[in-house]
């Protein structure tokens, strides 16, 4: 990913995607697997980032796509 690692990019890209993380039986989004994937998209997946810091935005972010 070539933007930045910032909250409306992250937002925007889990938008366009929230969707490839819906459980197929309850419509539910799965936000782990979504916040997973917005981690990996921007490059900061690494020991110590975002999903190892539970009040990371990040974690706010996905829970925005909750049903």
């Amino acid at each position: 990913m070539t933007q930045p690692f910032t909250q409306a990019n992250v937002l925007r890209y889990m938008r366009n995607v929230a969707y490839q993380h819906e459980d197929k039986v309850t419509g539910e989004v799965n936000l782990t697997s979504l916040a997973e994937a917005a981690a990996d998209a921007f490059g900061e997946n690494a020991p110590g980032g975002p999903l190892d810091d539970e009040s990371h935005w990040i974690w706010e972010a996905a829970a925005r796509f909750s049903s």
